[in-house]
């Protein structure tokens, strides 16, 4: 993934490629792993970009679909994302993310607890009972 390579060696993209590598997640998005979507979130956030319109809606849509497949990191990462951009995740989401999470705590490490409640914190959402119980 061209963001997540340039995210990670802190660049920032051009406005052009940007705009490219956007479209192509948005056209691609049915066909992302979990990994994939939280990567793409998690790349545009760590460059200090805002994911456009269009390509938050195919994401959120996507991580709904594979919901149960994501990891611990990639729950965290995913919200993480999207409250560095200021979004918050729709409330279909929010909760198929926090039942993903409760049903994960185990796995959970100490900074992928923060920055889950960290991200639910800055989206003005609080993390219910039996999430907290969990982790």
């Amino acid at each position: 993934n061209v963001l997540w390579a340039l995210a990670t060696m802190g660049e920032k993209a051009d406005r052009g490629l940007l705009e490219a590598m956007q479209k192509r997640a948005t056209a691609t998005a049915r066909e992302l792993t979990p990994q994939d979507v939280a990567n793409v979130l998690w790349s545009l956030a760590t460059m200090g970009e805002k994911a456009d319109r269009g390509l938050l809606e195919a994401m959120q849509r996507r991580a709904m679909v594979t919901a149960g497949a994501f990891k611990r990191q990639e729950v965290a990462t995913l919200l993480w994302a999207l409250a560095t951009m200021g979004e918050r995740a729709d409330e279909g989401l929010l909760e198929a993310m926090r039942r993903r999470a409760t049903a994960t705590a185990g796995e959970f490490k100490p900074q992928d607890v923060a920055n889950l409640l960290s991200a639910l914190a800055t989206m003005g959402e609080r993390a219910d009972r039996g999430l907290l119980e969990a982790m």
